[in-house]
C-alpha cells in the first residue's frame, strides 16, 4: 500500500550527520519549564527557540548551517514548530541533531479549538476538537502496471502532497538545466551493429573494482523519508536485494553507520559528503579514516565541490509559501542558507592523502576541471549539475561527458585508475547505454525517488525494469557486454543542436500509462 504524504516541512535535512563535538544534553529529570510567554520572546535569527513535541529547542546556531534555509525555521520561531516538524521528518531527527539544543519543556501551548470557513453561499464554523479525522486511502495501479521508470513519476504526481513533490522534482529558476538534462540525451542516437552473437549478453560490470550485477548506481538524494518513513534504510535493502551500489547522503534521515549496520555482505556503498565549515573540513581525515577502517561496504568517498551558494529553486519556494498562507518579504530573503566555507583544490589535496579510499569529486562540470583531477591522482569524477537544482543554463550533463571523453581519449588517461561517473536525466536503458559508450557509470536519482511510492518492492522494480532495457537495447545494438560498449556506437551529431523550443507534438501525443486513475476508498 502505498504511504500517502502530508507536506514538506521546515527542517530539511539537517546539517552534517557525524558530529565530532561532544554533545551536551539534558535528562529528562533536569529540563527546566518554559512558559509560552518566555518561547515568544526568543523570535528573532539572533535568538530563535521553537517548540516540537512539548520541548524547546534553542536553534540560533542550527539555522546558520540549514541547508533548507533559515526562512522555514523562522516561520516558526517563538511558536510551536511541532505539526511543520512532522510533516517532513521522522521523529528521529530530534535525537540526530537537536539533542545538544533543547532547552527544557512547556506545557502551556495554547491550542486552537475553532475554525471559521467562509463561502459565497454561508458561513459555518467547525469544532476542530470533537472532528473526527476521515481518512484517505489511495490506491494507486499495481507494479505489474508499471512499465517504465516515468510510470513511477506518474504515480507519484497523483500520490504526494504538491510541498513534497515540488521538492523533490524542482530545478533551479527557470529549470532550463533540468529539462536539458533529459533532452540532451534525446539528441544522441544509436550506431547499431548487426551479425553480432549477443546470445550471452551481460550487462555485470566492475565499478572501482567492485562487481555488481548492473552498470549504473541509485545516485544520493535527501527526500526519501518524504516518501517512504525508512528512508534510505529502504534503499539500502533493494540496492542488497537488486545487487547494485547505492550512495548513502551526507543529510539522510539516519546516519551512514546505521545504513552501514543494514547492508550484506559484499554489498556496495558509496558515500557522499560535502563541506559547510572549515571546521568540517578539518574533521575530514578523520572522518575518511573512521569510514575506511570501520565501515567494509563503503567503496569509495563522493565529495560535493558544487556548493559555493544553494541553488534558488524558485518554484518550490512558491509552493512552500502558499501552503504556509505567507507572503513575507523579508522570510523570503533568507531562503537559501550559504556555506560558511568553500573548499579549493589546495585543500582537496590533502584530502586525498588522508585515505585508502578512493575519493571522487563529485559535481565538476567543465572538462579542463576534470582533467586537472584526473592529473591530481584523484579516482574518478562525477559530472553533475545536481539534478539543474544548482546554477541554471549550465550544460547538460551528458554534454560534458562527450567533451571530457575526447579530452581524456587524447591524453591517454588510463581509465582504470580514473574512473567518470555522471548523473542527471537518466531515466531509461538506453541513456544508460550511452553514458556507458562514453566511458562513464551513470547514477539514477529522481526515478529511483519516486519509485519509493511502492516501497521497497518499487525501488526493486525499478532496478529490474532497467536491467530488462539494458540487456534488450545491447543486443539490438550487437554489443554482447559492458567492456565492449565504446563511442563508435553512438552518433553524436546532433548533440550540441539545441532548438530551444521542446517538441511539444511528440510531448502531446506520446502515449501515457493505462489505469492512472487512482480508486478513493473511506
Amino acid at each position: 500500500m502505498i504511504r500517502g504524504i502530508r507536506s514538506v516541512g521546515f527542517l530539511g535535512a539537517a546539517s552534517v550527520f557525524w558530529s565530532w563535538k561532544l554533545r551536551q544534553t539534558i535528562s529528562s529529570d533536569q529540563k527546566r519549564v518554559v512558559s509560552f510567554e518566555e518561547l515568544q520572546k526568543h523570535n528573532k535569527p539572533e535568538d530563535c527557540w521553537i517548540a516540537i513535541n512539548q520541548n524547546v529547542y534553542d536553534v540560533t546556531e542550527f539555522i546558520k548551517t540549514h541547508p533548507g534555509g533559515v526562512a522555514r525555521i523562522l516561520r516558526y520561531a517563538g511558536n510551536d514548530a511541532t505539526k511543520g516538524f512532522h510533516s517532513m521528518h521522522h521523529p528521529q531527527y530530534l535525537e540526530t541533531f537537536l539533542d545538544g539544543s533543547l532547552v527544557g519543556e512547556i506545557n502551556d501551548l495554547p491550542t486552537k479549538k475553532k475554525k471559521t470557513t467562509n463561502t459565497r453561499k454561508r458561513q459555518k464554523v467547525v469544532e476542530i476538537e470533537d472532528q473526527e479525522e476521515q481518512v484517505v486511502t489511495l490506491v494507486p495501479p499495481t507494479l505489474s502496471q508499471i512499465f517504465s521508470l516515468s510510470d513511477f513519476e506518474v504515480v507519484a504526481r497523483n500520490v504526494l502532497s504538491p510541498a513534497s513533490l515540488v521538492y523533490i522534482s524542482s530545478g533551479a529558476d527557470n529549470e532550463f538545466t533540468l529539462r536539458e538534462n533529459r533532452y540532451a540525451l534525446g539528441r544522441i542516437f544509436f550506431r547499431p551493429r548487426c551479425l553480432i552473437d549477443v546470445s550471452e549478453t551481460s550487462i555485470e560490470t566492475e565499478i572501482l573494482g567492485v562487481r555488481t550485477a548492473a552498470p549504473f548506481f541509485i545516485s544520493a538524494f535527501t527526500g526519501s523519508n518524504l516518501v517512504q518513513p525508512e528512508g534510505e534504510k529502504l534503499l539500502v535493502r533493494a540496492a542488497a536485494k537488486e545487487k547494485v551500489a547505492y550512495m548513502v547522503p551526507k543529510r539522510g534521515t539516519v546516519s551512514l553507520e546505521q545504513l552501514h549496520a543494514e547492508t550484506t555482505p559484499g554489498q556496495t556503498l558509496f558515500y557522499q559528503h560535502e563541506f559547510e565549515s572549515e571546521e568540517e573540513l578539518r574533521e575530514a581525515p578523520k572522518l575518511f579514516k573512521h569510514i575506511e577502517s570501520t565501515m567494509p561496504q563503503v567503496k569509495a568517498i563522493f565529495v560535493n565541490v558544487d556548493v559555493a551558494a544553494r541553488g534558488h529553486r524558485e518554484k518550490e519556494y512558491k509552493v512552500r509559501e502558499l501552503e504556509a498562507g505567507k507572503s513575507d518579504v523579508e522570510l523570503a530573503g533568507l531562503a537559501a542558507s550559504e556555506p560558511q566555507y568553500v573548499a579549493t583544490w589546495e585543500d582537496f589535496e590533502t584530502l586525498r592523502k588522508s585515505t585508502n579510499l578512493p575519493i571522487i569529486i563529485k559535481g565538476l562540470q567543465r572538462k579542463e576541471d576534470i582533467l586537472k583531477a584526473a592529473e591530481l591522482g584523484f579516482r574518478g569524477a562525477l559530472i553533475s549539475n545536481t539534478g539543474g537544482r544548482q546554477l541554471d543554463f549550465s550544460k547538460p550533463a551528458i554534454e560534458t561527458l562527450a567533451d571530457v571523453h575526447e579530452v581524456l581519449k587524447k591524453k591517454n588517461i588510463d581509465r582504470s585508475q580514473f574512473q567518470l561517473f555522471v548523473e542527471g536525466g537518466f531515466t531509461r536503458g538506453s541513456d544508460v547505454i550511452k553514458a556507458l559508450c562514453l566511458g562513464a557509470y551513470p547514477g539514477i536519482g529522481r526515478p529511483m525517488l519516486y519509485s519509493e511510492v511502492y516501497g521497497q518492492k518499487g525501488v526493486e522494480k525499478a532496478s529490474q525494469l532497467l536491467k530488462e532495457e539494458i540487456i534488450r537495447d545491447m543486443k539490438l545494438l550487437g554489443a554482447p557486454s559492458v567492456a565492449s560498449l565504446d563511442d563508435s556506437y553512438l552518433d553524436l551529431s546532433s548533440l550540441t543542436v539545441k532548438p530551444g523550443i521542446p517538441d511539444f507534438q511528440y510531448e502531446r501525443n506520446y502515449t501515457p500509462m493505462v489505469n492512472v486513475a487512482l480508486k478513493v476508498q473511506y
